[in-house]
């Protein structure tokens, strides 16, 4: 029996939907200090920012609450967000987009079967704890929820797949374990507020 390997843009679509190690968040530089003040104190003539929303021209939007930090040069990323750190890893949030070429008649599922063969090879110690298909303007979209081994321990994912004209987005939620309830229910709430805006 002769064996082939898989297509580079194949490849390439299940390389870049799988998850970013949290070292590789870690390492970069948040784009604007967090301003520090104790809690409920606001400087004179500032105002409080209770959240901000990212409208992106590759066709999506998310809503990002107050205390998360958006980074610069996030490897792959078009957008990241981090927040205080819990342990030694800091709670971050990314939206990767990616366009497929027309011609791999790519679907959702192609992208969620691939990256579920693929995951325990780039996850260490991974547990699938939940998924489930979800809509997101409208579109089919996957929700998945596992954890596995990060760099500075055990960390947990909330990951959103979808597919619209050839274009793949993923938004991910990574948690180390410890993160505060209040923390979790923030992040939970960015991932949830994410929008296709394309037509």
């Amino acid at each position: 029996m002769t064996r082939f390997a898989p297509s580079l843009p194949l490849l390439a679509l299940a390389l870049l939907t799988l998850p970013v190690p949290p070292s590789a968040l870690a390492q970069t530089a948040p784009a604007v200090p967090a301003p520090v003040t104790a809690p409920g104190a606001t400087p004179a003539g500032q105002k409080v920012i209770e959240a901000i929303t990212v409208t992106s021209n590759k066709g999506y939007s998310i809503k990002v609450p107050s205390g998360w930090t958006p980074l610069k040069n996030a490897p792959g990323a078009d957008v990241a967000f981090i927040n205080k750190t819990v342990g030694q890893l800091r709670p971050t949030v990314t939206v990767l987009v990616q366009d497929i070429p027309a011609n791999l008649k790519a679907t959702l599922a192609d992208v969620r079967d691939l990256n579920a063969r693929k995951m325990p090879e780039v996850v260490p110690s991974l547990k699938m704890l939940g998924e489930k298909t979800i809509k997101v303007s409208g579109q089919n979209a996957i929700l998945w929820n596992y954890s596995g081994d990060g760099d500075g321990g055990k960390v947990r994912w909330t990951q959103v797949l979808t597919l619209k004209n050839n274009r793949l987005f993923t938004v991910t939620l990574v948690t180390p374990t410890g993160t505060p309830q209040e923390l979790l229910d923030s992040g939970r709430a960015i991932i949830d507020s994410f929008a296709l805006t394309a037509k």
